[in-house]
Order: C-alpha cells, then structure tokens, then sequence
C-alpha cells in the first residue's frame, strides 16, 4: 500500500478560493433578499438561491439577478 500524498499547493488554494466565492455568492443573495428587500414570490426561492450559490458561485448570482425572462 502506497503512502497517501498530500495535493499540490495550487489545487488546495484552488478549492479554497472556490469556496470563498461560492460562499460570498450565497451571502449577497442572501443579504439582497433581506438587507434589501428583494423578496421571491415563493418562500421556496428563499432557500433555493442561496443553496444553489454555494455550488454554482457566481453563476447562481448572475442568474438571480438577471431574473426571469420579460415578456416581449
């Protein structure tokens, strides 16, 4: 059996930056929705936004505020 490796620096620093931007995503939806009043229309959207940051990062947050599609 072979001793176990550590992973390179850069891919630990990597994950961690990751998820301090996942976790900052999910923090502005959060306090966009309350510091600022921003409510969903469904309380679901509440819990569903902020969850979805933390593995989309800033993916989720584009999508939150680029809200649904208008009518032409």
């Amino acid at each position: 059996m072979e001793p176990h490796h550590p992973p390179p620096p850069w891919l630990e620093a990597l994950g961690w930056t990751s998820l301090a931007v996942a976790g900052a995503s999910a923090l502005a939806i959060v306090g966009n929705m309350t510091l600022r009043g921003y409510r969903q229309r469904m309380w679901i959207m509440h819990l569903v936004y902020p969850i979805t940051a933390l593995y989309w990062g800033p993916a989720a947050l584009w999508f939150y505020q680029a809200g649904p599609p208008k009518a032409a």
